[in-house]
């Protein structure tokens, strides 16, 4: 596990999948890295996160003014789900 994901999964598992997420889709060329767009993700087969921000390259996700940008975290969980005892439907 990279260092950055465990820090991601501090907020939760969907939050690290948004990000992750937003990363691959701009990587793809299938989400524009000059606007914003919402990323929904989840635990365990459901969505419980939805964050607003700007996507940006992987390779330049920590630049500072092209890189990733949290604007908003709309919804996260408030008790964090263990993956290993989630029941995927």
């Amino acid at each position: 596990m990279s260092l950055i994901q465990e820090v991601l999964r501090l907020f939760s598992q969907g939050t690290k999948v948004c990000i992750e997420m937003s990363l691959m889709t701009a990587d793809a060329g299938l989400v524009p890295v000059d606007r914003e767009i919402m990323a929904i993700g989840g635990t365990g087969g459901w969505c419980d996160t939805a964050i607003v921000l700007k996507p940006s390259f992987a390779d330049k996700m920590f630049d500072p003014i092209e890189g990733l940008q949290i604007k908003e975290i709309v919804v996260m969980p408030r008790e964090k789900v263990k993956l290993e005892k989630t029941k995927i439907l």
